[in-house]
């Protein structure tokens, strides 16, 4: 048991870790759920797209993304510049404090560092499907997250587009993302800010 016991600890830290947005009126999820939504849904989009990835490595990817977020803490994709500027540096610092504490699994240091560097399409499918899923869970909760931040959709495409990194996807992925931004265009438009 002492082998698997810190990875029982670290796994309920990052339930711990509390996030911004949620998939229910009231509810703000954390890392956990995030994560485990995250791995069905790559899984399920690697598999419904034909995109012929692998399934395992989407896994691993989905579910250490986060990781980090135990030491850093969540950061709001829209919060304020500060804060979003010093993302990086407070993830890296988190970095190493979880190759301190967890250093007997380099696997799964290993596979963060592969994740962080975006090189593989399984990677490139879990950073933008992160970035998708929190759309859908705050128009099927009828959240305010856009409308109180005054992020009417225009703001949010463009986000998005420089966020994935579109022009440099993998060209497997870019139907995905072309057909879940039609989708939110078309049927999510109440979600978002409008200028009165």
């Amino acid at each position: 048991m002492n082998k698997i016991v810190p990875i029982i600890n670290l796994a309920t830290k990052v339930a711990d870790v509390k996030r911004t947005v949620g998939y229910r009126k009231g509810h703000f999820e954390n890392d956990a759920e995030h994560s485990y939504q995250l791995a069905l849904v790559c899984w399920s989009a690697n598999k419904q797209y034909n995109l012929g990835l692998e399934d395992e490595l989407i896994l691993k990817f989905a579910l250490v993304h986060d990781l980090v977020e135990v030491y850093a803490g969540d950061t709001d994709a829209h919060d304020d510049k500060h804060k979003i500027k010093s993302k990086k540096e407070n993830e890296e610092k988190a970095f190493e404090a979880l190759k301190a504490d967890y250093a007997d699994f380099k696997e799964i240091l290993e596979t963060i560092q592969r994740y962080e560097k975006k090189h593989d399409a399984e990677a490139q499918l879990v950073y933008t499907l992160d970035k998708f899923i929190p759309d859908v869970n705050i128009h099927h909760s009828k959240g305010d997250y856009y409308r109180i931040r005054k992020i009417d959709i225009t703001a949010w495409k463009k986000w998005l587009l420089n966020k994935i990194d579109y022009q440099s996807l993998n060209p497997k992925l870019k139907p995905l993302v072309d057909e879940s931004i039609n989708e939110i265009e078309t049927n999510f438009n109440d979600t978002f800010y409008k200028k009165l």
